[in-house]
């Protein structure tokens, strides 16, 4: 059963399946950066969590830890903007002493509007390769879930009301596209054809809905839309009732003398 969001942030949970040294912290300015990085700096696991949130976050600026790794190359905590969200991510094990990746969980807190919350989190669980809500440890996760209060059942609920959310939003665009081209059509306003070009983006968007593609949902709404601005051509004569054709040359008049006098 689905939960109401919260106006203000989201709290969500999620397990840890795969991290490597592909990132580490300068030691200057304490931003996540590539491993790459030539100037002072210290490694560290972000794992798969983290870093598909990352590519998810459209605008993101570059994060910053205010709690840098030490000796566990894996517990840190870091932050970052995207847009009008604010992302928080702690890294901290909850199994194992941390000896193996799936001992890792991630708590991520989202400030923002409701909306760009739902589509984040959407796009983000699309991204990933397993469910972030289950745990590889189901009986440390339910004591460190029942810590932080919360649970599994509600950990999962939460994930899975965004994911519902953000589907909703997006086929309430749908309808409201395929409603808009039933008036257009009627009116009679545009080609049939292109009447026909919209409909088929529909039917593209609703396929990419079902597959969770959020971009390509939009880039068919949008094409659908642009369908819907081409009007029907009509020829100048009809349009105009008739045209004056002038068979003979117009004579040239020089008033410039006149004007001078």
């Amino acid at each position: 059963m689905g939960v109401d969001l919260k106006p203000e942030r989201s709290v969500l949970h999620a397990q840890v399946r795969k991290a490597k040294a592909s990132h580490c912290i300068d030691d200057a300015g304490h931003y996540l950066r590539p491993s790459t990085f030539k100037g002072p700096s210290s490694k560290v696991y972000l794992g798969d969590v983290a870093e598909t949130l990352l590519r998810c976050s459209i605008g993101a600026e570059t994060p910053t830890f205010t709690q840098q790794p030490g000796f566990d190359e894996q517990r840190w905590t870091m932050e970052y903007t995207a847009g009008s969200l604010r992302v928080l991510i702690q890294s901290m094990p909850y199994w194992g002493f941390g000896l193996f990746t799936s001992g890792y969980r991630n708590e991520i807190v989202i400030h923002g509007p409701v909306e760009e919350r739902a589509r984040l989190v959407h796009d983000w669980i699309a991204a990933l390769q397993h469910n972030p809500w289950e745990f590889a440890h189901r009986g440390s996760a339910k004591r460190a879930l029942q810590a932080a209060e919360s649970s599994l059942k509600s950990n999962e609920d939460n994930w899975r009301s965004h994911q519902s959310r953000a589907r909703s939003v997006l086929n309430e665009a749908i309808a409201s596209l395929e409603h808009h081209i039933d008036r257009i059509e009627k009116k009679g306003d545009v080609e049939t054809n292109m009447i026909e070009l919209a409909r088929l983006e529909i039917d593209l968007a609703q396929q990419a809905l079902a597959e969770d593609n959020t971009p390509a949902v939009e880039r068919a709404l949008s094409r659908g839309e642009a369908a819907l601005l081409i009007p029907i051509q009509e020829d100048d004569d009809e349009a105009d009732g008739s045209i004056l054709i002038i068979e003979e040359d117009i004579p040239f008049v020089d008033l410039s003398d006149d004007a001078s006098e």
